[in-house]
């Protein structure tokens, strides 16, 4: 899983697959400012009947970045439908 900003701005989590030119976002979110140092999530393209993912060309990504431990369980639950626990120990 991958976190992907892109030149126009937007920030995309998702599963990515590359090649010398292009890379593909399959299960993207996009990340959007919820105020108060929160996150929300929308799921990229959802207007779409892209199964398989949506190609993009690298020209116009900026970077790509191992998303937080705490980001990747919360779109693996969003995808999946299974809720993490948490794991800090309660004493």
């Amino acid at each position: 899983m991958q976190l992907v900003r892109l030149s126009s701005g937007e920030e995309v989590i998702g599963t990515v697959t590359e090649t010398e030119n292009l890379i593909t976002i399959k299960d993207g979110y996009t990340l959007i400012p919820a105020g108060e140092g929160r996150i929300g999530m929308m799921p990229f393209m959802a207007y779409t009947k892209a199964n398989n993912g949506v190609t993009i060309d690298k020209r116009f990504v900026m970077f790509m970045v191992e998303p937080a431990d705490d980001l990747q369980d919360q779109v693996r639950s969003m995808n999946s439908g299974i809720v993490t626990p948490n794991k800090k120990i309660v004493t």
